[in-house]
């Protein structure tokens, strides 16, 4: 064997063990994943029977049920951001993409669960949803992703639990998406939705929002 052929083998060799950590990685990435989507799930359909519960009893347990739904809410939206960042850093596992529109139906679900606890118990918090476009946009559409996610943050800090965020991936190919974005007939994206009512598209400031978040 000359040098020239131990070194194509040597190359291929280690490329092949590249491949192999990497994969293994993602693996790992994927389970930790698929873990915390498990549990946000037990999360979701505990928060769906207690308000099931409620709606058999009536409103005197409204105040535990949002308690719960916010617990929900804070906890869902920072698991999202933990896939967020676990999904870009993977490469061998395309079920991670799966993954994340399985979390957007949560949070869909949240949205609908969020309604009717409103409807429900005649609370005056706002619900706030951002729809936003993933993969293959423009760099401008991105910049405004980055700066109007900036501002939802803020928001959410300022009135705390007067607003329930909701972050929804407008491409994910789903249907129930799909239908949001053309009963508010929403084309321009970011784009945010408060209390099923105020439509904004577009990156919007952070004063055109709070107007329609109670204090």
């Amino acid at each position: 064997m000359n040098i020239y052929t131990r070194s194509l083998v040597t190359t291929i060799f280690i490329f092949l063990i590249g491949v192999m950590v990497g994969i293994s990685i993602d693996n790992y990435r994927m389970g930790e994943i698929k873990k915390g989507l498990g549990e946000s799930e037990i999360i979701w359909e505990d928060t769906r029977l207690l308000n099931m519960y409620i709606g058999k009893l009536g409103g005197e347990e409204c105040k535990a049920a949002f308690e719960e739904n916010l617990a929900y809410n804070d906890r869902i939206y920072r698991y999202g951001r933990e896939i967020e960042e676990k999904i870009e850093a993977t490469t061998f596992t395309p079920e991670a993409e799966q993954e994340w529109r399985k979390y957007v139906l949560l949070q869909f679900q949240f949205w609908l669960n969020s309604i009717e606890l409103k409807e429900k118990c005649g609370f005056d918090y706002a619900n706030v949803v951002y729809l936003s476009r993933k993969e293959s946009i423009p760099a401008d559409e991105e910049v405004e992703n980055k700066l109007q996610s900036t501002i939802l943050l803020d928001l959410k800090e300022k009135y705390g639990r007067s607003m329930m965020l909701i972050p929804l991936t407008a491409n994910a190919e789903l249907e129930t998406i799909n239908m949001v974005l053309r009963h508010y007939s929403i084309t321009t994206f970011p784009a945010v939705i408060i209390d099923e009512e105020h439509v904004f598209q577009g990156l919007t400031a952070m004063a055109n929002l709070e107007d329609y978040v109670p204090c």
